[in-house]
């Protein structure tokens, strides 16, 4: 998870309330790019932090779930979870 432990980090900051990102946003809170796959795939963004899936278990662990996402418009929004 280390290459999204920043996007864990700064939704834990947030105490709670809901994010709205682009993903150009992401990719600047990490410092490095998201895999095509994110605007490719909408399972990317799918709120399953078992297996592989660190980007996942980053948002999952910091208390948020994706909510909803545009990929089309390359947006995603982030709510808390507990």
């Amino acid at each position: 998870m280390r290459k999204y432990a920043p996007l864990k980090q700064h939704l834990e900051r947030r105490q709670g309330r809901p994010e709205l990102l682009t993903f150009e946003d992401i990719e600047e809170i990490l410092g490095a790019g998201l895999p095509a796959s994110a605007v490719r795939h909408r399972s990317f963004w799918a709120n399953d932090n078992e297996g592989h899936h660190s980007h996942a278990r980053a948002w999952t662990e910091a208390g948020y779930r994706v909510a909803w996402i545009d990929r089309e418009d390359r947006v995603v929004r982030f709510e808390r979870t507990r």
